[in-house]
C-alpha cells in the first residue's frame, strides 16, 4: 500500500501545528492517523505529546493523546530540536528496515530461525528464551500475536514445522 498523501493546512497560522515546520499539516488529518495506529503514516509525520514531552510514530500502541496536547512534525529531528525525547515503545528514532523500527516482528523473526534450526527440541522453550534475552512469556506472546503458534506448539509431535496463521 501507498501512504496517503499528507494535506497541507490551508491557515498556517493555526494552532497546534509545529512553527518549525514550515509544511504544516492539515491537523484534523494528522489526528486521524494516530488514532488510527496507521503504519503507512510511519516516517511521514511524528507526533509530538506537549504533556509528556515525547515524540512517537502515528502507529504507537501507547494511548492516544488529549488534541490539545498533540503537536505534528515533518521529521524525528524537528520532534527533538523542539524539546521532545523519543517514545521507548515505538522507537521513532529508529531507521526503517533496522531491528529497532520492528522489534516484535525482529523477535519472531529470530525465534522461528532458531525453532527451525532445533533449539526448542535441544534446549526447551526457556532456553530458547535464555538466548534472545526475553522471558518465557514474551516470547509466548510476541510469537502468538506475530506467527499465530507458540514456541512449544511449533513442531508437531511427528517433526513436521505446522503452518501458521
Amino acid at each position: 500500500m501507498t501512504p496517503p498523501e499528507v494535506p497541507l493546512a490551508p491557515d498556517r497560522s493555526a494552532p497546534h501545528r509545529s512553527a518549525s515546520d514550515p509544511h504544516a499539516y492539515d491537523f484534523d488529518a494528522c489526528y486521524r492517523a494516530i488514532s488510527g495506529r496507521d503504519a503507512r503514516w510511519d516516517g511521514r509525520i511524528y507526533l509530538g505529546v506537549a504533556s509528556t514531552g515525547i515524540y512517537c510514530r502515528p502507529s504507537c500502541p501507547a494511548r492516544k493523546p488529549r488534541r490539545e496536547n498533540c503537536r505534528f512534525f515533518a521529521s524525528a529531528a524537528a520532534c527533538v530540536a523542539a524539546g521532545f525525547r523519543a517514545c521507548r515503545r515505538c522507537r521513532p528514532d529508529a531507521l526503517p528496515g533496522s531491528r529497532d523500527w520492528d522489534v516484535r516482528g525482529d523477535l519472531a523473526a529470530r525465534a522461528v530461525r532458531r525453532i527451525r534450526d532445533g533449539a526448542v527440541d535441544a534446549h526447551g522453550v526457556s532456553g530458547l528464551a535464555r538466548e534472545l534475552a526475553v522471558s518465557e512469556r514474551h516470547l509466548r506472546r510476541v510469537l502468538i500475536d506475530e506467527v499465530g503458534a507458540s514456541p512449544s506448539s511449533w513442531r508437531a509431535p511427528d517433526g513436521r514445522t505446522p503452518h501458521a496463521r
